[in-house]
């Protein structure tokens, strides 16, 4: 039996599994540190890429907004998983002329989704098969600031099969 809300609180929409609230905030979560690290680059702290690899990323400059909106985006991609599982995701916003006020299709939401998790999961395989151009230590992948970007691009691997597990929670609580 459900407890009712504390207010302001968010609770999950009846019927959601308590595995299911958790591998959605986990999505959200395994996003952020690669997000810290590529806004911290971004800024220009000193992570252990060289000059060249900077200015190859042209950072400063244009690749400062690249990472930063990058990271700014990933995270709001993330966030989007919460809307499967809480009341806020379920119907389209009343200010949307002609449509607002209407639940959101199942298989708009649930198709969304699957897409996301393939082109996320597709973007994580890019990243790990070139990840000695991408990371910035080809040079020194044994270095501390190697071990350490690992550790904060490593959680996104989790990303796509969390939302897909989100996903199919949501498939089967609005169809069930």
């Amino acid at each position: 039996m459900r407890r009712p809300a504390a207010a302001g609180r968010l609770t999950a929409l009846p019927g959601t599994p308590r595995w299911a609230v958790v591998a959605a905030w986990a999505t959200l979560v395994c996003v952020l540190p690669s997000s810290v690290w590529r806004t911290a680059v971004g800024l220009g702290v000193p992570l252990g890429w060289s000059d060249a690899h900077l200015r190859l990323e042209r950072i400063p400059g244009f690749g400062t907004f690249y990472v930063i909106g990058l990271s700014v985006g990933s995270i709001a991609a993330a966030a989007l998983t919460l809307g499967l599982i809480y009341r806020w995701g379920e119907e389209i916003p009343s200010v949307v002329p002609v449509v607002g006020g209407r639940r959101v299709p199942i298989w708009l939401a649930a198709g969304l989704a699957v897409l996301g998790a393939v082109a996320v999961a597709g973007l994580v395989a890019l990243s790990i098969t070139n990840w000695s151009q991408v990371s910035g230590f080809a040079d020194s992948p044994t270095s501390g600031w190697a071990i350490l970007m690992v550790a904060a691009y490593g959680p996104a691997i989790l990303w796509a099969p969390l939302l897909l597990a989100v996903t199919y929670a949501y498939v089967l609580r609005r169809t069930g």
